[in-house]
């Protein structure tokens, strides 16, 4: 990138446009945390419905959203958003009539996708389950605001909404599912467990990385992901023990460009196998499952492979685990079938006319007991 790094969050401000994926969402940079959140309900006169990580309730920046009226808490820490949680939160809004409301996703990646799934669910009759997949029609639902306190995830803008279902992992993929505006400051990530700071980075990595080399994302799309994945990289290759307000600015303006780069463009192998992994380890982070793709696809994206192995290297992890998070070789049948039903991410890998050769059902499931065995 040409833009200079900026080394606090007031240099961000500072900052030129500096994504190229025109996206609907009101983004809003800042250095004044909640308060900036607090001014524009009061001036905008929304009527705010918090969808808050619980994790955040000890952290005293965010006390003040927990002595708000009206807050959902979700247990980010617990379990990824599953459809049957945002069908709960959705009856849950019905049943209180809160039809006017604004939803304010405020936490990390699951944390805001919950906020995103619900309010365009709510307008919607049938479960959260339905509705995953591409291309549906779909009413536009409540408005939806998104607060990022752990930055690189790029759910703050995307128009996705992950979810973790009976039967797949996979979003809802649809326009109105886009957060109407996000507040961003790098001050908001200052709690993060160092666990989540690295892996939550490599996950934006991951993003970056998969689509500058998509066959199908859009020129823009991978010109973004270009400078998100050269953001990333610096981030990646400090020691991201204790928190730092310079590569915390960096990290949110990668993280903004994995939501642009994403609006136009599509991820491919690793977050393929990762949603096998996802469906069948309800306990392992997403981030944690992309990198243990990355890891088994040496052969697909070699320079991906050896600068994970340079990342984890340099923040002193050790490489992760799947049978720690409880994958053994039985769950090899079932995550190569969540995995052939990625169709659009391996078009995006080997290209629309190759995918169905090169992603054979023998060649996934022998990614997988590479993963497994390892």
């Amino acid at each position: 990138m040409k833009t200079p790094l900026p080394e606090s969050a007031a240099e961000l401000m500072s900052q030129p446009r500096w994504w190229r994926v025109d996206v609907p969402t009101e983004i809003v940079i800042s250095d004044r945390g909640l308060d900036t959140v607090f001014d524009l309900i009061a001036a905008r006169g929304v009527k705010p419905f918090f969808v808050v990580d619980a994790s955040l309730r000890d952290q005293p920046d965010f006390a003040r959203v927990f002595e708000q009226k009206d807050v959902f808490a979700f247990n980010a820490s617990y379990s990824e958003v599953r459809t049957g949680d945002v069908d709960s939160l959705v009856a849950l809004l019905r049943s209180r009539r809160m039809d006017d409301v604004t939803l304010i996703g405020i936490g990390g990646g699951s944390t805001m996708d919950l906020a995103k799934a619900a309010g365009i669910c709510f307008a919607n009759p049938l479960r959260a389950q339905d509705y995953q997949g591409y291309g549906m029609e779909m009413a536009r639902g409540l408005d939806v605001w998104t607060v990022p306190a752990l930055n690189g995830t790029g759910a703050e803008l995307t128009p996705i909404a992950v979810m973790r279902g009976p039967e797949k992992k996979l979003g809802i993929n649809n326009p109105f599912a886009a957060a109407g505006l996000t507040v961003i400051d790098p001050h908001l990530s200052k709690g993060a467990p160092a666990f989540n700071r690295f892996y939550t980075m490599m996950d934006c990595y991951f993003h970056h990385y998969e689509i500058s080399r998509s066959r199908t994302s859009s020129k823009d799309a991978i010109a973004d992901s270009l400078d998100g994945l050269e953001l990333s990289r610096y981030v990646l290759s400090h020691d991201l023990e204790k928190w730092d307000e310079g590569l915390a600015a960096v990290s949110a303006m990668a993280s903004l460009l994995g939501g642009t780069s994403s609006t136009g463009g599509r991820v491919g192998a690793a977050h393929a196998i990762s949603y096998g992994l996802s469906n069948s380890a309800p306990f392992l982070p997403h981030s944690v499952a992309v990198t243990l793709a990355m890891l088994a696809l040496k052969d697909v994206y070699p320079d991906g492979h050896a600068e994970t192995l340079r990342f984890l290297e340099l923040n002193g992890r050790p490489l992760p685990s799947a049978r720690a998070y409880g994958i053994r070789p039985r769950d090899i049948s079932a995550m190569t079938r969540t995995a052939l039903g990625m169709e659009k991410l391996w078009q995006s890998c080997f290209g629309p006319d190759r995918w169905k050769k090169l992603a054979a059902p023998g060649w996934i499931a022998s990614i997988y007991e590479t993963i497994v065995n390892g």
